[in-house]
């Protein structure tokens, strides 16, 4: 009897979104396969070939013991599988053990966003193919080493961008061309709740809401308009979290809650907000907002927009406007997105999820697949899922804001306004201004 294909999978870092997309993913592939996700990214012609391949995550890595979080992992998936057991691993370069010990096919990368080049550089060392959350990293020389590291190997690093997948801006923005004509400017906005940057992230300082978010924009735009970055603009506001230890005692008085239950209460080194204009290759004009201080009491989980201008028309994507309302007393008014991540609790207690968080990871699962086991080629796969090559100008544009932003705003604080720009070249990035 020929044995059944599979996967191997490691997971290292806990990851915001893990119980309700990642790890639940990983659930619903023990269970079912990857078969059933392949229509969420219009692959269901592949999934005659790819229906028996088994998933199987096989360990889980986290930093610190003290939190236990590889611990509740583990367990979390043991509930549901308890034959199929998940060994919880800790430590600073704890998927370098996980690697050595259980030689996994795939690497989940799940670290914070200053942390992914070193696992993902690992991982390809040690044969692994890799699916990692976004930004796949935070500078030019390391997108550089990640891209040389993949093809050296013929190995695939997926990223998780999901917006890619979203169905309402997948429709607008793969028609944007052919509806609107030339597109003359792209306005994107991603606001993040104030808890991101004050109680869940603890590395907040290594890293900023454009990087965070707005790295899912830049790739919808590159994806689907096919546009060079050529120029960066960008200023940012530094005054809530650089004064955190005075604004949330404030804020707590305006909640009726302790100061001393917050998890951080001293000075955040870091951006509230980001403005970043980029010129594209043929005079497109992108302009992105990010910020990650939205109140809580803001009706979404997020506040996210996209508009697109032509010189024959234009589109408009909103949340909130495409998401539904509900009231509940105590909670108030919230707009939910279930096309993100719906769950459903089927007949006997299974929980499946659906939408388009889910679907990034089938997409880089599927590649994965398509190379290790059905032995397509790496270039072959080009373009059916989000690439360490297609996030390199994404990468240089994150770079380049923070780096413009940063000498911007020393200007403007000694009274000089805001003359940073900088220009992309293909080997680098030339800060002009100031």
């Amino acid at each position: 009897m020929a044995l059944t294909p599979s996967l191997r999978v490691a997971i290292v870092g806990g990851g915001m979104f893990f119980d309700d997309i990642i790890g639940q993913t990983f659930k619903d592939f023990m269970r079912g396969g990857i078969a059933p996700g392949l229509s969420s990214i219009g692959m269901s012609h592949m999934a005659p070939h790819v229906a028996q391949v088994k998933i199987e995550p096989v360990a889980i890595g986290t930093n610190s013991p003290k939190s236990g979080t590889a611990g509740k992992i583990a367990a979390w998936f043991a509930h549901d599988f308890p034959e199929q057991p998940v060994k919880a691993h800790y430590g600073p370069t704890v998927w370098r053990d996980i690697l050595r010990e259980h030689k996994p096919d795939v690497l989940f990368v799940a670290t914070p966003d200053h942390l992914h080049a070193q696992p993902i550089l690992d991982a390809l060392e040690a044969g692994c193919d890799v699916i990692t959350e976004k930004p796949l990293c935070l500078t030019t020389g390391e997108v550089d080493a990640i891209i040389a590291a993949s093809e050296r190997t013929q190995r695939v690093v997926a990223v998780d961008m999901h917006k890619r997948y979203d169905p309402f801006v997948r429709e607008m923005m793969g028609k944007a061309r052919q509806k609107y004509g030339p597109i003359n400017r792209v306005r994107a906005v991603l606001e993040e709740p104030l808890e991101v940057s004050t109680e869940i992230f603890a590395w907040a300082e290594q890293s900023n809401p454009f990087a965070y978010v707005g790295c899912h924009w830049l790739d919808v735009v590159h994806h689907y308009l096919q546009v060079k970055p050529t120029a960066v603009f960008a200023t940012g506001q530094k005054s809530l979290l650089l004064n955190w230890d005075k604004h949330h005692v404030e804020i707590a008085r305006r909640k009726g809650r302790d100061p001393a239950t917050f998890k951080r209460r001293g000075p955040i080194d870091t951006w509230d907000s980001l403005d970043v204009a980029v010129t594209y290759h043929d005079g497109m004009r992108g302009d992105y907002n990010n910020n990650w201080i939205n109140p809580a009491e803001f009706e979404g989980a997020v506040n996210q927009e996209i508009e697109i201008y032509g010189i024959y028309g234009r589109g408009f994507v909103d949340q909130q406007d495409r998401g539904f309302r509900e009231t509940v007393t105590g909670d108030g008014t919230r707009t939910r997105n279930p096309t993100f991540g719906g769950r459903i609790h089927h007949k006997g207690g299974n929980l499946e999820v659906f939408g388009y968080g889910k679907a990034s990871v089938v997409s880089g699962a599927l590649a994965i697949i398509r190379r290790r086991i059905l032995g397509e080629s790496l270039a072959s796969l080009d373009g059916t899922y989000p690439t360490a090559a297609s996030q390199r100008d994404v990468v240089r544009v994150i770079e380049a804001a923070g780096l413009v932003a940063q000498k911007n705003y020393e200007a403007w604080k000694a009274g000089k306004g805001t003359p940073v720009s900088a220009r992309l070249h293909d080997n680098g990035i030339e800060v002009v201004g100031g």
